[in-house]
């Protein structure tokens, strides 16, 4: 992470948020922060007393104990998506640091974990279980977009709350379904980003498009299309690179043909760094690309194993500081306190944000805790900073998807660094 000139030496970005500024300075401080941002939505969350969503007492309180919260926690911990699952990972780790500090009015954060290997198929197999088998009091995860976009029914039917703390896809939570919450970016969220900082950038007005023909890669794309075609950019070149395919000759050769100052790209990370190589490979090596929150930077530059080739791509990036930088290191070292041998990537970050937000409606709503109670104050979430995500969290009865923006991360004279737009650190 680049450093200012602040009078710290620490990266203070270009806000005002003194939380931000401070939580370089330690874990201590981190965790005071913390609880002022607690503190301000319990004195601001307002809990109805009659939940229009209420159902009979026993429904109300499935998976509740005096000493447990039972949570279920879904996603892929094996199969080809399953380094996704360090998202869940460090989720369950702040689940642990809230256990160690004696829990949420005395109850426990238990995890109940079922493996979806990101597939539908065994995503539905888990999701039932843990609803008619564990009775879970709500689910929290999910890292594949089509998995869960697969599970909407089921779980809208079954009413308990479900926080989406890492899949993209709109359509998981939109149209509004009163028990579903996205506690992250949203592709459209994601893609008009994406497109924003492509347009950032001077001089540009031929972008290309590329990406895989799934669900997952239109969530990131076509509000991406929206947002430049509103701007007045219509994509020169629409490609397709399907998963698993292992050369990209073929769609970089089009593309040297038709020549784009900015590439967007709605790929996985393996096909992103077989992409990248062969873009180089090609002669294209200085057009910037635009990747998605699918890739992780660090992990795309060890997958091609050369900076070159990853020197101009940008990623959608969650989070306020660099994964090495002083702001994320306080939530680095409490994942490593719980989970010593973890690799840590920018997937280990991206559901702890929600994770935050669901402990503040928990103690909010008090020790007379149900299912109704806790989507009643999930919905008075406002502006919720969690020290972690970019944007804040802000859940209403109209609208679940609770993060409405995202930075981008690129190499900057060949460090990793937090971009606002093109040239502008976070």
């Amino acid at each position: 992470m680049k450093e200012t000139n602040s009078p710290s030496g620490f990266y203070m970005g270009s806000g005002p948020n003194q939380k931000r500024q401070q939580a370089a300075l330690g874990t201590d401080i981190q965790q005071e922060n913390n609880m002022k941002r607690v503190a301000t939505l319990l004195a601001t969350l307002a809990v109805a007393a009659v939940p229009a969503f209420a159902q009979d007492a026993e429904w109300e309180t499935e998976g509740l104990s005096d000493d447990a919260i039972t949570i279920g926690v879904m996603g892929p911990f094996s199969g080809n998506a399953s380094s996704y699952s360090k998202a869940l990972v460090g989720m369950m780790a702040y689940y642990d640091k809230i256990n160690e500090e004696g829990g949420v009015h005395g109850r426990k954060l238990v995890a109940v974990q079922e493996d979806t290997a990101c597939d539908s198929a065994k995503g539905l197999a888990a999701a039932k279980k843990l609803i008619s088998q564990d009775k879970v009091f709500m689910l929290q995860g999910n890292s594949c977009s089509g998995v869960a976009v697969a599970l909407r029914p089921t779980i809208e039917d079954a009413g308990l709350p479900w926080i989406v703390a890492h899949a993209v896809s709109d359509s998981i939570s939109d149209p509004l379904a009163k028990n579903i919450f996205h506690g992250v970016p949203t592709g459209r969220a994601n893609g008009r980003a994406m497109a924003a900082f492509v347009l950032s950038k001077p001089d540009t007005g031929n972008v290309a498009i590329i990406e895989h023909s799934n669900d997952w890669a239109h969530s990131y794309s076509n509000p991406a299309r929206e947002y430049l075609e509103e701007n007045g950019v219509t994509p020169s070149l629409e490609l397709i690179m399907e998963r698993g395919q292992t050369d990209a000759t073929a769609q970089v050769l089009k593309l040297r043909q038709e020549k784009p100052d900015f590439i967007i790209a709605a790929l996985y990370e393996a096909e992103t760094a077989i992409f990248l190589r062969d873009l180089k490979k090609y002669g294209m090596g200085d057009v910037p690309v635009m990747g998605t929150a699918g890739t992780d930077l660090e992990n795309t530059l060890k997958r091609t194993g050369d900076f070159d080739t990853v020197k101009n791509y940008y990623v959608i990036h969650s989070y306020v500081d660099n994964l090495d930088g002083p702001l994320m290191k306080p939530w680095g070292d409490m994942i490593h306190k719980y989970n010593p041998d973890e690799e840590l990537s920018t997937f280990s970050f991206v559901s702890i944000g929600s994770a935050e937000a669901l402990v503040a409606a928990l103690e909010a709503v008090g020790p007379d805790l149900t299912r109704s109670k806790l989507m009643a104050a999930l919905e008075e979430v406002r502006d919720f900073d969690t020290g972690i995500l970019s944007d804040p969290i802000t859940w209403t009865p109209e609208d679940h998807q609770g993060v409405k923006g995202s930075a981008v991360a690129g190499f900057v004279d060949g460090e990793p660094t937090v971009l606002k737009a093109w040239g502008q650190p976070y």
